[in-house]
């Protein structure tokens, strides 16, 4: 299969840590991301320029639009809303998963029903036993553990249909992603499949986004890669960063056309910019949190 590869250009410096969660807002024409380790939030409008940052009151790892307004954020202490105020970020907790002490949740998305997802940390993800689950908050604030065993869980995911979900688990022991059947109106998942071995296909697998035929599109961390997997899980498609470390994948623009990227800086090393390409790939318009 001819892998067909696009080159990703640097749009702004914001000097991330580890930068994640980029959200592209349809209402306004803004994309939206976070700096997980210097707990900063940023916006910038589709007509680029210059970007906002503020600091944040607790780590936010991910985030999703809410149907009423506002985000819906996996942090350090549990489920939030997030409110951008004219102050700042504004964080109200909730709901509260069994979070290791000194963890944190990491990567989260909306299935197609409208409830986020995302799945604890470790502090010490090397540990003999892989400790990380999935768990989920739905209308009237529904917490649901989701279970599983994750050291780094990452990559979530969900086909058009929304009966196929995606997870990863990038911790480098075990870089691989899994697919499952998925019951759009319990959340359940079933029938787990290798999808994805990145022993094979070079790098970690991190934040991934899902365009209109279905394939899914996940940072290659440590590869300078993003790259299109088929629903049959062959590579069709690469874009080419100018970084070792991306870190997630959204599609945005006025035709969801655009990918942007955002990317982490490791010790010593460069990196932590935001970067966009326009492909002929059609992303899809992520659900909206329904409280």
């Amino acid at each position: 299969m001819t892998v067909r590869s696009y080159v990703a250009e640097c749009i702004a410096r914001p000097n991330c840590k580890v930068g994640e969660s980029p959200v592209w807002d349809q209402l306004t024409d803004d994309l939206y991301w976070v700096d997980i380790t210097s707990r900063r939030f940023f916006r910038m409008p589709a007509a680029g320029g210059a970007f906002q940052s503020w600091s944040l009151p607790a780590t936010v790892s991910a985030f999703a639009l809410r149907q009423d307004g506002g985000f819906i954020a996996a942090t350090d202490r549990g489920f939030a809303r997030l409110d951008l105020e004219r102050d700042g970020p504004v964080l109200t907790f909730g709901s509260s998963p069994d979070i290791p002490q000194g963890g944190r949740m990491n990567d989260g998305a909306c299935d197609r029903q409208g409830r986020f997802w995302s799945g604890t940390l470790s502090p010490t993800p090397a540990a003999p036993e892989a400790s990380g689950a999935l768990y989920s908050i739905g209308r009237n604030r529904d917490l649901r553990a989701r279970g599983g065993r994750f050291r780094v869980q990452n990559g979530l995911a969900w086909s058009p249909d929304g009966r196929r979900m995606y997870v990863s688990d990038s911790h480098v022991s075990n870089p691989h992603v899994l697919s499952f059947d998925f019951d759009p109106d319990t959340g359940e998942r079933a029938n787990a499949t290798l999808f994805a071995d990145y022993g094979k296909l070079g790098g970690r697998p991190d934040g991934a986004a899902i365009d209109v035929d279905g394939c899914y599109w996940i940072a290659a961390s440590d590869s300078g890669r993003v790259l299109r997997l088929t629903p049959a899980g062959k590579i069709d498609a690469e874009i080419i960063v100018a970084t070792r470390n991306p870190t997630n994948i959204c599609f945005g623009g006025s035709d969801l056309r655009t990918a942007y990227i955002t990317s982490l800086r490791p010790d010593g090393g460069t990196g932590g910019d935001l970067y966009a390409v326009a492909t002929p790939f059609q992303g899809l318009a992520e659900p909206h949190y329904r409280p």
